[in-house]
């Protein structure tokens, strides 16, 4: 017979079957088989590896009890112990829950958050013995026709919850609607203590009241007020999402369609009829804006206009002012001056005016004008004389 060679990771059962004694050899070293000893568990055996992220299930076949090791070892099982199962360590993130179940049937609920655990509740743990994981399940799919989705670990943020579903109006037209929920677990236990599918009673819930609400109104009144009945699904019986430690943000209709194809088509030729009427207000509204724009550009254009005409005359009226204040002191100097040489006023208005033409020649002539004078003008006479012989 050979010898067993044993590493320091590893151990061999061995049987001594004339006394029924099981004796547990760990390495490292070598075993000789002595008389009528036999290999149990196949002969040689790794040990478990405990750390801090892997436990060891064990049972002890002689009184039957199990415990966890989780203390930092090369675990060996003792003689009469087998090693049931190798746990790893649950790890819970901020958003996560879990919920075990004990020995005596009571439920104990982990969280990742902080402010939801208590102080005697770890974030990371592991599975004690006696002790199983609570698992759901839940409805899944757009109609929650099947009851499938099978949840452990508990996702505590606020998520989209999609639905469809079939109503009729108060005119009897079938119409098919497609929408989403948005929706958060604030409380867990509440939750698990009253229902054993949360997004199937939703869903339900949320089609009994559209069915009921769509129910009171025609087609017309339902495309029209369409988010105003949404917002009724959700107010009026915000009590039974409360009740099952739920709260629900929001409920929006997304799409919804006729059931029957004829229908379908009035519908979408509707919807259509509408689309070009929305278009053509908006384009009307577009023309009335740029025409209106344009009106008050000239509007303003014109008070501008009438700003500037308000301005030039204002300084041509004191243009004049000046010229003639002017004009007036050149007179009144005039006069004046003349007063001892000429002492009649008369007189020196003749002069005056005289000089005024003189000026008046000189500006004729730098120019291309012509000037033409009357007989009266030159003081012009013809006469005829005859010479003397």
């Amino acid at each position: 017979m050979a010898a067993i060679d044993l590493k320091v990771n590893e151990y061999v059962k061995i049987l001594v079957q004339s006394s029924g004694e099981i004796r547990v050899i760990r390495g490292p070293g070598q075993v000789m088989l002595r008389a009528h000893e036999k290999c149990l568990d196949g002969g040689k055996t790794k040990a478990v590896e405990v750390d801090a992220d892997h436990a060891a299930l064990v049972r002890d076949k002689s009184t039957g009890q199990v415990r966890l090791v989780t203390e930092n070892q090369l675990f060996v099982p003792g003689p009469h112990e087998s090693i049931e199962e190798i746990r790893e360590l649950i790890k819970l993130a901020d958003h996560e829950a879990m919920i075990v179940k004990d020995n005596e049937g009571l439920f104990k609920y982990y969280y990742g958050s902080e402010s939801k655990r208590t102080a005697d509740q770890p974030r990371s743990f592991f599975l004690p013995p006696y002790s199983e994981v609570v698992q759901v399940s839940w409805s899944r799919g757009r109609k929650r026709g099947s009851r499938d989705l099978y949840i452990t670990r508990f996702d505590c943020r606020a998520q989209y919850m999609s639905f469809e579903f079939s109503c009729r109006t108060k005119d009897n037209v079938e119409l098919i609607l497609e929408g989403t929920l948005f929706w958060e677990i604030v409380d867990l236990p509440l939750m698990i203590q009253t229902t054993g599918d949360t997004t199937g009673d939703v869903c339900n819930h949320a089609r009994s009241q559209f069915i009921k609400h769509v129910a009171r109104v025609t087609l017309k009144e339902f495309m029209d007020d369409i988010n105003c009945i949404s917002q009724k699904v959700y107010e009026e019986d915000v009590q039974f999402f409360a009740s099952r430690g739920i709260k629900v943000h929001s409920l929006e209709v997304t799409r919804y369609q006729c059931a029957e194809e004829s229908t379908s088509e009035v519908l979408q030729q509707i919807i259509q009829e509408t689309t070009n009427r929305m278009n053509r207000l908006s384009q009307a509204e577009s023309e009335n804006e740029v025409q209106l724009f344009k009106m008050q550009g000239q509007i303003e254009q014109e008070r501008l206009n009438g700003e500037l005409l308000e301005i030039q005359y204002a300084h041509s009226q004191a243009e004049a002012k000046v010229q003639g204040a002017a004009e007036s002191d050149s007179v009144s100097a005039f006069v004046k001056g003349l007063g001892k040489a000429v002492p009649d006023l008369n007189d020196r208005m003749m002069l005056w005016h005289t000089l005024r033409k003189t000026d008046s020649l000189s500006a004729v002539a730098q120019g291309g004008a012509k000037l033409y004078y009357t007989p009266n003008d030159v003081n012009l006479s013809i006469e005829t004389r005859t010479n003397a012989q």
